[in-house]
């Protein structure tokens, strides 16, 4: 088994962060592996179908997405990390909450 730093290293070609999470938030998530965060990962397709990896990663999911695929889930750090291994995993946004005027 790798150490988590050394699996964070093997991520950071570029090229995968780029695509699928913003630098920054690769830096967060990276900076705290055991911290709660609130994401949105827009899937491939109907993402019903990665309800059963998700929960085998610990996330606990809220809402599911179908105009533009995803859904909200809830976990560890470390976990959203390893989520850019996943090929159905198409892009990874913190989610914030929002208010109506």
């Amino acid at each position: 088994m790798i150490r988590f730093e050394e699996y964070l290293a093997q991520m950071c070609d570029g090229e995968v962060i780029m695509e699928k999470m913003a630098p920054a938030l690769h830096q967060k998530l990276g900076a705290s592996p055991d911290s709660i965060v609130a994401l949105i990962v827009r899937t491939d397709g109907d993402p019903a179908r990665y309800l059963p990896r998700l929960a085998e990663l610990g996330f606990a999911v809220g809402h599911q997405f179908r105009l533009l695929p995803g859904v909200s889930v809830r976990g560890r750090a470390r976990a959203a990390l390893s989520l850019l291994d996943e090929a159905w995993v198409l892009r990874i946004e913190e989610d914030h909450p929002v208010a109506a005027m």
